[in-house]
């Protein structure tokens, strides 16, 4: 009996890299999949202006960051959806950023 638990154990922890939840972190897992700083991510899925390095690094990380995860995903993303990740190593990250704009203007 415990030989047959101890089987459903380890098959159970085998699978777990294979189940994809959504994240308690999605920019630093937007950051670990695109190869950018979080920082960097948080410029380009937040409010740019707020980072002083902005005039400067924005093209480019963003040019990058679309190239990582693709621009259907990238639209999604900016959009609210779910997005499931891929990185190189194979892992998938589910990931949401929430946008709060705000209308009172």
């Amino acid at each position: 009996m415990k030989a047959k638990i101890a089987f459903i154990a380890l098959a159970l922890a085998a699978s777990m890299p294979a189940w994809a939840e959504q994240s308690k972190d999605p920019i630093g897992d937007l950051a670990q999949v695109t190869g950018l700083s979080e920082r960097k991510v948080q410029m380009i899925v937040g409010n740019r202006t707020a980072f002083a390095e902005y005039p400067y690094t924005y093209d480019r990380a963003l040019k990058k960051f679309v190239n990582a995860i693709g621009e259907v995903r990238y639209e999604q993303l900016m959009n609210g959806e779910s997005v499931a990740i891929t990185d190189k190593d194979g892992r998938e990250y589910i990931v949401q950023v929430k946008r709060e704009f705000n209308d009172a203007l």
